[in-house]
């Protein structure tokens, strides 16, 4: 902080104001992109174009894209959570994707206990990032989620749709 002197050199705040509002990213606000290094503030709306989940103290605020996936990966567990035989539905499930040209993967990593938040990172490849904590009253922890690209987050979503498809078509 540098001082200043003279008749109009306010007081210790205003020169912490001014250091503050300098740039300078407060890296207790946020965390960089591990794809393209921007300073990601969501708690401000101040993002990449990589984000695609932010979570603070496990609640989950996403995008679109983490939205629909989340949507399709939800219906697809209770289905399987609520199967009389997990095993069997497993076992009909990964059939259906193999019949259906979809990756093992969706089947494989969508055991019920498990986050859509998890299985989406997975399955499309996200970056997470490293994380930041808040003290105080207002404190907490949070991370985000990045992604280069929508295109395997997006076939992932269309895969459980097609998977729910072809086990309830009624759905």
């Amino acid at each position: 902080m540098t001082a200043r002197n003279g008749p109009d050199a306010g007081d210790e705040d205003d020169d912490q104001e001014d250091v503050a509002g300098a740039g300078r990213p407060d890296e207790d606000d946020g965390e960089s992109c591990p794809l393209c290094g921007y300073f990601n503030s969501p708690a401000d709306g101040d993002t990449c174009n990589h984000l695609r989940a932010w979570v603070w103290d496990d609640v989950v605020e996403g995008s679109p894209v983490y939205d629909e996936f989340a949507a399709a990966w939800s219906d697809f567990s209770e289905l399987a959570s609520n199967a009389e035989d997990v095993a069997e539905f497993a076992d009909n499930a990964l059939g259906l994707a193999e019949s259906l040209v979809l990756p093992d993967a969706l089947v494989a990593y969508s055991h019920w206990e498990n986050a859509p938040l998890d299985v989406f990172v997975e399955l499309s490849g996200a970056a997470v990032g490293e994380g930041w904590t808040l003290s105080g009253p207002l404190g907490g922890s949070g991370y985000c989620v990045y992604l280069e690209s929508d295109e395997r987050a997006n076939a992932a979503t269309d895969g459980y749709r097609a998977l729910l498809a072809a086990i309830d078509p009624g759905r």
